[in-house]
């Protein structure tokens, strides 16, 4: 069972947006700013959640590494970030695997959301296969 699932799908994860948005804007570590256009003007946090857990076989909304570095702008303030997000999650619930896979998960992220490097434009040509065979 995927850990989307074991969330409680879609609707569980739509559900613990506000609680997550409460608890940055309560924590004074995170700029409000940074995160609040995220929360009020743009599903792709909630889509990519979505998609990290297993919930969907593709993300199309804004690089990770632009979508949590304006909230996470340190090591420290990634890891309130992440703790935060296992609370919303897991509070009251005594699923210690699930939340170890969570945490695993955006462990993982840690370098392309606090050290992102640019990404070359990639070329590519279209070219019919009579003008291979010349």
């Amino acid at each position: 069972m995927t850990l989307y699932l074991k969330l409680g799908g879609r609707d569980a994860i739509i559900r613990v947006m506000p609680r997550l948005q409460a608890r940055l804007e309560q924590d004074a570590c995170f700029d409000h700013a940074g995160f609040r256009k995220e929360f009020e003007h743009s599903d792709d946090l909630t889509e990519f959640l979505i998609f990290l857990s297993g919930g969907a076989p593709f993300y199309e909304g804004k690089p990770v590494c632009n979508l949590l570095s304006p909230i996470c702008t340190c090591p420290d303030v990634y890891e309130r970030f992440v703790d935060h997000l296992v609370a919303v999650f897991f509070a009251g619930r005594d699923h210690h695997s699930d939340e170890e896979h969570l945490r695993d998960l955006m462990d993982r992220l840690r370098p392309q959301v606090l050290d992102p490097k640019p990404v070359s434009p990639i070329l590519v040509y279209s070219v019919e296969q009579e003008t291979l065979s010349a």
